[in-house]
């Protein structure tokens, strides 16, 4: 494109929820307009239907459905379940109130169906769920109920205001911690699942923002560290603690115009979460989404600033839409665990971008034949700050992911400021006790071994400062 927006950018800030996929938080987001938004980007081919790739009302004709009984997959009718519009029950911003499984054979069967299957996929949530917890069927049927864009009013107003993509799939189909290792790194390092190591020993994009003089920092929602230090182990280093800060922090960076050039923001995965991982309050998310759009664009530098706001994979909630094929990033994924080669995508996650540069309305797609994925954000921040090749994440997934530049189409920035307001959600949001996630977990036994690798530090340090005794040689 003859503008390159990006280079009136000086601030990129990315925010990562958890566990959502497009169609669980944003498939109703345009259907009032029979899902023809307003900006396609790249633009279709000349009369061609601009369709935004999202859902419809139920109805026995719908395309978007799950079987409920296990037989379908032995050649049995299937007994549909409709994807519907809105959440409902008792406490609807909990749904679904009792987390679906999200380790690797479970998201395996939700996309592919059991070992052979050649029907429809993206067929497998219903079954896996009732098979691998068969203690809440009557839970089941709420992965396939999609919040409505009145209940999600935050994010779907950010999305429609500026821009969302319907084709942007988390890396790989595996838990949290490889896709957001992804996120930070290019790769999981053949990792399928959170445990039973949740320490990464690679090279991250924070890493070589350092070497090569970018500022960069982590801003998180908890007292806990962050999830992004935690996770790599070379992170811990003392002289890297002013990179990492809380949200009141964040806020007043924004303000003072002093965010860095690459900001990570993390919500709170522990106490009080607004992670939006199932089935944690939905409401709390947007509450958080909330408090970064109103930091961001009441700053000094809303317009020298892009946000990106994504999540990491999809949970076990439905979406419709097949993952593509992907190569391995590197050596270690080829195979990795479980003898998985990294040779797909996982699940569509909603991802949106947000700036002045870019036009309301906008749905946008990967200019290639490859899709968006996790990696695209660093790809992104390599052409954006001009890093050399050879200093950057030795990734072959982030060597071909398309970058996002093209999305901000303006050349001047715009003037108007849209209105964003949670109206659908609780005055006050649910409280109740809700049994620790396997992200939870996986984070409390990485706190765990770096407070035994501080410790030990510190005795080797003590042991180099006791005076020798009397009778030891000097």
């Amino acid at each position: 494109m003859a503008n390159n927006a990006m280079e009136q950018i000086k601030h990129l800030v990315v925010v990562m929820m958890e566990n959502r996929s497009f169609d669980n938080l944003l498939g109703f987001l345009y259907a009032d307009v029979n899902n023809q938004p307003p900006i396609n980007i790249p633009a279709p081919p000349s009369g061609a239907q601009t369709t935004f790739d999202g859902l419809i009302d139920s109805n026995p004709t719908s395309p978007f459905w799950n079987p409920s009984n296990a037989d379908y997959f032995a050649g049995k009718d299937p007994v549909k379940v409709f994807a519907t519009r809105g959440t409902t029950g008792a406490q609807p911003f909990l749904v679904p109130d009792h987390d679906p499984h999200e380790e690797f054979p479970n998201i395996t069967f939700q996309i592919m169906g059991p070992l052979g299957w050649t029907g429809p996929k993206m067929t497998g949530f219903l079954v896996d769920y009732v098979t691998t917890d068969p203690g809440h069927p009557e839970k089941a049927n709420q992965l396939m109920e999609s919040y409505s864009p009145e209940q999600v009013s935050v994010i779907s107003q950010l999305a429609r205001n500026y821009a969302v993509s319907d084709r942007w799939f988390c890396s790989t189909p595996n838990q949290t911690l490889p896709n957001r290792a992804f996120m930070h790194a290019g790769t999981s390092m053949g990792r399928v699942n959170n445990m039973p190591e949740p320490l990464y020993d690679a090279e991250t994009m924070f890493e070589v923002l350092e070497a090569t003089g970018h500022t960069w920092k982590v801003y998180n929602d908890t007292f806990l560290m962050s999830c992004a230090r935690l996770q790599f182990p070379q992170l811990w280093e003392p002289l890297l603690q002013p990179h990492f800060h809380g949200m009141e922090e964040f806020e007043e960076d924004a303000a003072a115009g002093n965010l860095p050039e690459y900001c990570f923001v993390e919500p709170s995965f522990q106490v009080q979460p607004n992670d939006e991982h199932p089935p944690h309050d939905v409401s709390l998310g947007e509450q958080f989404l909330l408090r970064v759009w109103k930091a961001v664009s009441g700053g000094k530098d809303w317009n020298s600033t892009l946000l990106v706001i994504t999540f990491d994979e999809h949970g076990g909630c439905y979406d419709h839409v097949e993952p593509p094929p992907a190569i391995p990033p590197d050596a270690a994924s080829n195979p990795g665990e479980a003898s998985f080669h990294f040779d797909r995508y996982g699940v569509r996650i909603p991802t949106l971008l947000i700036s002045p540069y870019i036009e309301a309305g906008t749905v946008f797609r990967s200019p290639s034949a490859v899709p968006y994925d996790h990696t695209s954000i660093l790809a992104t921040i390599r052409d954006w700050l001009k890093i050399p090749a050879e200093r950057m994440l030795r990734s072959d997934r982030v060597a071909q992911a398309p970058t996002f530049a093209n999305v901000l189409t303006r050349s001047a920035p715009r003037t108007d400021m849209p209105v964003i307001a949670q109206i659908g959600a609780p005055a006050k949001p649910t409280t109740r006790w809700i049994a620790w996630n396997d992200l939870q977990y996986a984070m409390l036994v990485a706190q765990r071994k770096r407070l035994f690798h501080n410790l030990g530090n510190l005795a080797k340090f003590k042991g180099l400062r006791t005076p020798p005794s009397k009778s030891s040689p000097r």
